[in-house]
This record gives structure tokens, C-alpha cells and sequence, in this order.
């Protein structure tokens, strides 16, 4: 017994004997979270049409997900810092982000007053711009219904700087081979290392920002490329290495009491062959109003309001996304939610309202609702 209590001992100190000599914090945390949904005009492959009751894996605003991150003080005001995080889907315990272990982020740095340096998987710069504007995030009825890389802007092999002076915010990324794995889209296109072309497979993005205490406005330019490796999905949308798929935004918010509102562009150019998608053309504008309101600390409602237009379509083609939710926390981890999106197709427009459920698009110019209802904590 003697030598049991001591062993515990021993293992209980160490982590805080190492803690306490290097000054070294690490924090567990996560979210689980699961959704019942509903969807109907789904394609049955013979003319006709059904719907589907299912659990889905992209839930509330942001998926369900666990990371370790933790910070070194090395003194003079710089620390060392990572980051591990972790995708899964709590219907199937499947690592998401194209079964990756870490493929939400992945990542070691520098960081002090000068800001933030730091080197592996990371976000890039277009999704910091829009963190404060986006109200609802990465959601299954978020913006990723309209543009699936919107919720998955990351990259492998990556430099990221990040910095915040007085409510001024720069940033600035660059990777090489922005995507090793081919397990899947939209997060896993196997757009790895081409150790022959310095222009394959790259990324890179800048911020400019500015956040006062009620008000913020962005800015950001996001540009990613293919490559041209025979027999592997080398590429998001057909992109070889001497193309791009470039995205631009504005973006800003402003606070009321209870009322946030948050209003953002995006303009697309996609270079690849076919453009944007089949008879979409390759540009597209995209606004989006969203807002929230917090009536108790515990009841609180958002959404927003999404429209996209499609440039040198093969004929008019756009999309309107109305989207609502409602909020009920139960403590300060545990949350019940209810929301409804309704996607208004026009043209060759066939977007999904389940943006969250691959595979359930509508056929074209056809509309569509998803309902979805779900249980949330985080720790």
C-alpha cells in the first residue's frame, strides 16, 4: 500500500514539479455536440424526391471537436506556445478534417507584445478576418453551405504571423503543400508537397483589421493553387498549378447592448477549368447579414440572411439562404438548440440547405429546408 501511495504521488507531482519550475500551463478543452435533422428534396436518382431524418456531423457554430493548447513563459514577455485540436463526429467517433488526428490545427510558436509567429496546420488569414463578423461560424447552416471552404480555410505546412496593435490587426500566411490528405473533401483534397514546383499546391493570405470596443471592420485576400500530378485529387475544384481560386472580403460588426449585427462580402474568382461548379461561371458575389440577440443570459436568438450571385453563368443563376436558431442554455457548458434553413435555388444553382450533409444537394434551381434540433457541452 505504501508503495502504491508513493508511486500516485509521484505521478500526481511530476506534472506540477514541471509546471511550476517553467512556468508551462497546458489546458484540456472541447466541444461535443449532436443534431437530429431534417431535410427534404433530396434527389432520389429516378426523377423523384425524398426526404431524410438523420444525425449529422457539422452541427452548431463551431463542430464538435477536443485540443490540448499550452504556453511557456521564456521571459522578456515572449512565450512558446502550441496547439493540438482535434475533429471527430460524435454519431460515428470518426476523426474528421479527411480522418486526420489533429485536423483542426496543429501547431508550435513564438508569441509577445510584437504578436504571434507560429509553424504547422493552422487557419488562414480570410477566416481570422471574418471571426468577429460571422456570427454563426462554422454551422451546418452557416456560410459553408454556400462555399464549403469557408469552414474548412486551413493549411499543412504553414507560417502564420498575427498581430494586434491598439485594436489594429495584421496578418499574414503562406504554405507549401496546403494539403496532404486525400481522404475526402472539402477538408482533405491530397494537394501535398511538389517538391519539383515552388507554385503547386500553395497558399497564402493577408488580414488588415481594426476592433474598437463596439465596432470592427476587416479585410482579407485568400489565394490557393493546384497542381498537376497525374491520377490523384490534386485539387479544390479542378485547379492545376498555374491557376487559382482567390477570394476576397470586407467585413464588419457592431454591438447594442444585447444586439450584435454582422454584415460581410466575398468575392470568388475560381481559374480552374468549369469555374465555380457545372454551368456556374467562375465568379461569384456573395453578402451576408447576420444578427443576434440575447434576451436572458440563458435564451438567446440569431441568424442571417445570404445571397449569391453567379458571374458569366451558362444562364441567371443564384441562391438566397435564410437561416434562424434558437439558443437555450441549461448551465454555463451545457446548451439545447432548434434551427431552420430554407435555401432558394435559381438556375444552375443547386445548394443544399444541409450544408453540414454531404450529398443531399437539390437538383438545379430547385429549393430546399433542413430543420435541425441538437444537444451541446463544452469543457
Amino acid at each position: 500500500m505504501k508503495l502504491k501511495a508513493l508511486t500516485i504521488g509521484l505521478a500526481l507531482s511530476f506534472p506540477l514539479m514541471a509546471s511550476a519550475q517553467s512556468s508551462t500551463s497546458v489546458t484540456l478543452y472541447g466541444t461535443v455536440d449532436t443534431m437530429l435533422e431534417y431535410v427534404n428534396k433530396i434527389p432520389d436518382g429516378a426523377g423523384g424526391t425524398n426526404s431524410s431524418f438523420h444525425f449529422t456531423n457539422l452541427t452548431s457554430s463551431w463542430p464538435s471537436h477536443w485540443g490540448l493548447r499550452g504556453s511557456e513563459d521564456l521571459g522578456n514577455g515572449l512565450s512558446a506556445i502550441f496547439t493540438l485540436e482535434s475533429g471527430f463526429n460524435p454519431g460515428t467517433g470518426m476523426s474528421g478534417q479527411g480522418n486526420r488526428l489533429f485536423g483542426r490545427q496543429a501547431f508550435v510558436g513564438l508569441k509577445g507584445d510584437w504578436g504571434q509567429l507560429a509553424f504547422g496546420r493552422q487557419y488562414n488569414m480570410l477566416m481570422w478576418s471574418m471571426i468577429h463578423s460571422d456570427i454563426l461560424g462554422p454551422n451546418a447552416y452557416g456560410l459553408g453551405a454556400i462555399d464549403s471552404y469557408i469552414p474548412n480555410t486551413r493549411m499543412d505546412n504553414a507560417i502564420t504571423y498575427r498581430g494586434n496593435f491598439d485594436g489594429f490587426r495584421f496578418g499574414a500566411a503562406w504554405a507549401r503543400g496546403r494539403d496532404n490528405s486525400n481522404a475526402g473533401g472539402p477538408a482533405a483534397t491530397g494537394c501535398g508537397v511538389d517538391y519539383n514546383s515552388n507554385s503547386a499546391c500553395g497558399a497564402y493570405s493577408f488580414l488588415l483589421g481594426y476592433d474598437a470596443a463596439n465596432w470592427g471592420v476587416a479585410a482579407a485576400y485568400d489565394v490557393i493553387t493546384g497542381n498537376d500530378v497525374a491520377g490523384v485529387p490534386t485539387n479544390w475544384n479542378r485547379l492545376t498549378k498555374d491557376q487559382d481560386d482567390r477570394r476576397w472580403t470586407v467585413n464588419g460588426y457592431v454591438k447594442f447592448d444585447a444586439l450584435k449585427v454582422g454584415l460581410i462580402y466575398l468575392n470568388r474568382k475560381n481559374e480552374a477549368v468549369g469555374g465555380i461548379g457545372a454551368g456556374l461561371g467562375d465568379r461569384s458575389d456573395l453578402w451576408t447579414l447576420n444578427a443576434a440577440y440575447q434576451f436572458t443570459p440563458a435564451f438567446s436568438l440569431d441568424g442571417s440572411v445570404n445571397y449569391i450571385k453567379y458571374n458569366n453563368a451558362a444562364k441567371k443563376s443564384n441562391a438566397w439562404y435564410t437561416v434562424a436558431r434558437a439558443k437555450y442554455s441549461l448551465s454555463k457548458r451545457t446548451s439545447v438548440y432548434l434551427q431552420a434553413a430554407y435555401m432558394a435555388n435559381k438556375g444552375n444553382s443547386n445548394l443544399s440547405a444541409a450544408g453540414g450533409t454531404a450529398g443531399l444537394n437539390p437538383a438545379a434551381g430547385v429549393n430546399q429546408t433542413a430543420v435541425g434540433f441538437g444537444l451541446r457541452h463544452n469543457f
